[in-house]
């Protein structure tokens, strides 16, 4: 299965993945925890004034993203769990709640 990071267009340096969202989110980081539910990705961040809602929102990947309570949400388009498992793989222990 590849990765998200360069199955489009050939791109290279994760521009349609995890590291795209990553910096989105304000960086690694800024990543405190991050969950998921069947739709969405869920970050809870240590500075919500780092994010770059503008910049999420018109990724490709994104159909979404949007605050509910102190949590940001994203909504891929398609593959959530597996953009999930690439995310938390590059946070490490840092995402895990």
């Amino acid at each position: 299965m590849p990765a998200l990071s360069g199955e489009q267009g050939g791109e290279q340096g994760g521009e349609q993945g995890p590291d795209a969202i990553l910096r989105g989110v304000g960086g690694r980081e800024n990543v405190t925890r991050l969950t998921h539910c069947f739709v969405r990705l869920r970050f809870r961040l240590r500075d919500p004034q780092a994010t770059d809602l503008d910049a999420l929102r018109a990724h490709p990947l994104v159909a979404f993203a949007l605050w509910q309570a102190d949590e940001l949400h994203v909504a891929p388009r398609r593959d959530l769990f597996r953009l999930f498992a690439e995310l938390h793989d590059a946070l490490g222990d840092t995402g895990t709640p």
